[in-house]
């Protein structure tokens, strides 16, 4: 009788230590965030060849956040004479308990040179992580694309995002466009998208626009300002009044990026003439431009790919200054398609690519898909990505913009290339 009650004993030992393990487990879950420093992001908030914005989050009780930066060398070792700089912090308060976020601006950075980091401080240090710089003068470059990577499962999104890096680590940066999350308020989301990422959004900067799940909560047709996104994601303050951190632009080369809000609806609440401001700073954003390319980006598409108009009102807001300024490509999201349109003006296809905006929905890079997606006569490329996420390569040169659609897997969906 004494193995059946040794086996008994065991039995309980193990539940035991099993419970108490995933009581402490659930327990730091629902602390939200500790002394170590996580969700380390790089961005840009200033110039490309010679800045860098890192920002990361711990627990509210933690201050005096620093990062330590120095030109990478060979060896393992963090360098010696590397220069410690102090990081703003401020208090979050989210669904999952009380955070610190810290950021910091590294300024006076060299162009096209690779620098080693860590964040920490007295509570300890992150390990080693690698940054690069726009060159001073830049000939070629790629950047990578993501649609919606709201999910239910963030592992896909992770894996689609660490299969395109993998395949195009050349890569300067990426864009989403838009709902990177699926409720915008709940931070648990944004922690596993972060920890997803991790190893490519601390590599190269990620510059995305939001989508109306940014600005959901847990209430059903409720919604809040996209504080979770604009509070880890430090994007330029360089747009609208009171949509600053939501609506941008920046260079990188030789191509002017501008970023916009569509989330008419959700935002209206909080700044009721959002389109009018984004209108007026559009224009003359893209009016003092003098760069070769310039591309938009922003959440819901000008011309959709489900049945319906579509939103008009984004389209009469922002299509006659696309036309007059002519926007090369507008990268959209929202309805998960991968699709691009006919060279188009006031609505119209139109001969080349030299008098007309092409219209590309980016697809989606997590799990969510829509069962009514079609295509329209302004479509000159249609597919409805059902079987796997997909992302976009966009590679530029001083003569062309070439655009690749692959799938998570690596196949190719389309291709294609504007010349000027």
């Amino acid at each position: 009788m004494r193995k059946p009650k040794l086996f008994l004993h065991i039995f309980f030992l193990v539940i035991v230590l099993v419970l108490g393990s995933s009581s402490a487990f659930f327990s730091s879950i629902s602390m939200g965030a500790t002394a170590a420093p996580e969700n380390i992001t790089l961005t840009w908030s200033a110039d490309p060849k010679t800045t860098q914005t890192i920002t990361w989050r711990t627990a509210s009780v933690t201050v005096g956040g620093q990062v330590q930066y120095a030109e990478a060398v060979s060896g393992h070792l963090f360098p010696d004479h590397a220069i410690t700089v102090t990081a703003g912090v401020e208090a979050l308060h989210t669904n999952i308990g009380e955070m610190a976020i810290h950021s910091s601006i590294l300024t006076g950075l060299k162009p096209n040179t690779r620098y080693v980091y860590r964040v920490g401080g007295t509570e300890g240090w992150s390990q080693p992580r690698y940054f690069t710089t726009a060159p001073a003068i830049t000939q070629n470059f790629t950047f990578l694309v993501f649609g919606d990577s709201q999910s239910i499962n963030y592992n896909v999104w992770g894996t689609t995002l660490r299969q395109a890096y993998q395949a195009n680590q050349q890569a300067a940066f990426f864009t989403n466009v838009g709902d990177l999350v699926d409720v915008g308020q709940d931070y648990s989301q944004w922690n596993s998208w972060f920890s997803a990422g991790k190893g490519v959004v601390d590599t190269i900067p990620v510059m995305p626009v939001t989508g109306n799940h940014e600005f959901y909560t847990a209430q059903r047709r409720q919604f809040a300002l996209p504080v979770l996104f604009t509070s880890q994601i430090k994007l330029p303050l360089n747009g609208p009044e009171n949509l600053m951190g939501q609506v941008y632009s920046f260079d990188y080369g030789d191509v002017h990026f501008v970023m916009l809000n569509s989330q008419e609806l959700e935002e209206r609440a909080f700044v009721p003439d959002m389109l009018e401001r984004q209108k007026t700073w559009l224009e003359n954003d893209l009016q003092s431009t003098r760069k070769k390319w310039k591309l938009g980006f922003i959440h819901r598409p000008l011309y959709n790919n489900k049945p319906g108009a579509g939103e008009i009102s984004i389209s009469k807001a922002f299509g006659p200054i696309f036309d007059k300024y002519h926007v090369d490509v507008v990268f959209t999201g929202h309805d998960h398609a991968y699709a691009r349109t006919y060279p188009l003006c006031g609505g119209m296809v139109t001969a080349s690519t030299e008098q007309g905006t092409i219209y590309v929905a980016a697809g989606r890079s997590g799990t969510k898909t829509y069962q009514n997606l079609l295509a329209k006569d302004w479509h000159e490329f249609f597919y409805d990505p059902q079987d796997e996420p997909n992302y976009l390569v966009v590679t530029v040169s001083p003569t062309a913009l070439q655009v690749k659609a692959v799938k998570q897997s690596g196949g190719l969906i389309d291709n294609w290339t504007i010349y000027k």
